[in-house]
């Protein structure tokens, strides 16, 4: 899913004010240097999980002969290797 700066910068401002509105943090910083740091956080994530989207991708181009001929559902496949590869490098999607 591709956000743009905008989205991103939204779902930040959204997730800080909520969190100040309960009390769950006392910023020390103003708060356009925490939404930075957020947004920067949530981008970063986001691309970490497209390079986990293509890698899951080319293992299963790699073996999709093989698929082929078991009539496995590729999607699925894709999800269950894309879970895998995200635990093995203790990624949260």
């Amino acid at each position: 899913m591709r956000l743009t700066d905008e989205q991103v910068r939204r779902i930040s401002a959204a997730i800080l004010s909520k969190w100040k509105a309960k009390g769950l943090i006392r910023p020390k910083a103003a708060d356009g240097a925490i939404l930075a740091k957020m947004a920067e956080a949530i981008r970063r994530d986001i691309q970490r999980e497209a390079e986990l989207d293509r890698e899951a991708e080319a293992l299963l181009d790699r073996h999709l002969q093989n698929i082929d001929q078991s009539q496995a559902n590729t999607r699925i496949l894709f999800q269950k290797i894309k879970e895998r590869l995200a635990k093995d490098r203790d990624i949260v999607l």
